[in-house]
């Protein structure tokens, strides 16, 4: 029999900053063999849910960390029982390859293309994602996908498995441990509401142009791809905003007393998924045909939702649009994504009466909403950014073809 050598598998630095992670899920159990970069265990940070694989081919022998734990990077997840042979030949690269970021060391089983959540989908339902065809882009394997395997209806509702580990009995209650995005949620918007003084401002305006470019937009033989919503006009109409107020597109850095003023337009979309709120940023929008965004926002929006996120889709954002409207609320009071200086909310598009031309008139109206940090801008500064930005969205002349076959802002 040959010589073998435990194997320790620890938690790597997946990069942007982010110290810990929340285990959600084992894929292999002790006693399983494991072939070398096949994923073995599931965790979720603040920003995106991420596999990691085995660093090597060999068995499982130790599951060091409990499905819900929060560990620190560095910290021992696993160790597996592989060859001498093998083990000597980590032993050089292995230290190198820990602190290496997620996207380096990241591997998926071989042949199968599906985000996390739909793995987690198809061990609940007991589907072998291997003997699958993906309908998804690229043959990527959607949940729909495993529901039809496993004999169960499109769009289904399959309760999915707590990330957050077992529920604790404590009385009357049930004590349902938080996951690890709802908890970075809440020290975000904790910190921010307490650290950031806000000043916000209200406005609404007459949508009847918007909703004239949006359906005349939809009907063009040119639009192809994305699924065109009122929300990349809001992006469009947002950079032109931002290019004349600059100071709105930046971030605070209060350790230097400095405000970082960002050269491109990167808005981060607040997108609600199952296991909270994603910011995914949708880059240089400045640069973008409102066709070319569209696109951009149903990629990464799915992503987003579908946990997929990767670290460069989450990083490096500017400035954040919060689209109340698009789960029917009116109007909300957006929370700063603080070190970012301002943020805007959109809510439900509904008719109302409005003055028009001197007299009332009824007419779609757009409410909208802005927060900025009044240690970067005072109210004067808020009220001149939501004139460009309304004047923006409401001007009759401000759609007009673009070289991408959409509707760009001047």
């Amino acid at each position: 029999m040959s010589a073998t050598a435990m194997v320790d598998v620890t938690l790597p630095d997946v990069g942007e900053g982010i110290a810990e992670a929340q285990i959600v899920e084992w894929l292999v159990a002790p006693g399983q063999a494991v072939s070398e970069d096949q994923s073995i265990v599931l965790i979720s940070t603040d920003k995106a849910a991420v596999e990691l694989p085995a660093p090597t081919a060999g068995i499982l022998r130790e599951q060091a960390v409990r499905i819900g734990a929060t560990v620190t990077v560095g910290s021992l997840l696993a160790r597996i029982e592989a060859s001498e042979a093998a083990a000597e030949r980590l032993s050089s690269s292995f230290t190198k390859s820990r602190t290496e970021p997620a996207s380096k060391i990241t591997a998926r089983i071989p042949g199968v293309a599906a985000a996390p959540s739909t793995r987690l989908l198809a061990r609940q339902l007991k589907v072998d994602l291997g003997r699958l065809s993906g309908s998804g882009p690229n043959g990527r394997i959607l949940d729909d996908d495993v529901r039809k395997a496993a004999g169960i209806g499109s769009g289904a509702n399959v309760p999915r498995q707590s990330s957050g580990g077992s529920h604790l009995e404590q009385g009357d209650a049930i004590a349902i441990p938080l996951s690890r995005t709802r908890l970075a949620i809440a020290r975000a918007t904790t910190a921010s509401w307490r650290d950031v003084p806000h000043i916000v401002e209200f406005r609404q305006i007459d949508a009847t142009q918007l909703k004239r470019a949006l359906e005349a937009y939809r009907s063009s033989a040119k639009h192809q791809g994305g699924r065109l919503t009122v929300l990349p006009f809001f992006a469009k109409a947002v950079a032109a905003a931002l290019a004349r107020h600059p100071t709105f597109n930046a971030r605070l850095d209060m350790d230097r007393g400095e405000i970082h003023q960002s050269r491109h337009c990167n808005i981060g979309i607040a997108t609600a998924t199952e296991a909270g709120l994603i910011v995914p940023v949708l880059r240089n929008v400045e640069n973008l045909s409102t066709s070319e965004i569209a696109l951009a926002l149903d990629q990464l929006v799915d992503r987003a939702r579908k946990q997929a996120s990767m670290p460069s889709d989450l990083d490096g954002g500017s400035f954040t649009i919060t689209n109340f409207g698009s789960y029917g609320t009116w109007l909300g009071t957006p929370i700063i994504r603080a070190p970012e200086v301002a943020i805007v909310g959109f809510g439900r598009i509904q008719e109302a009466v409005l003055a028009v031309d001197g007299a009332p008139a009824v007419c779609p109206v757009l409410p909208i909403s802005a927060a900025t940090d009044h240690r970067v801008h005072d109210g004067v500064h808020l009220a001149a950014f939501l004139d460009t930005l309304t004047e923006s969205l409401s001007d009759s002349l401000i759609f007009s073809e673009d070289k991408g076959g959409g509707m760009n802002a001047r």
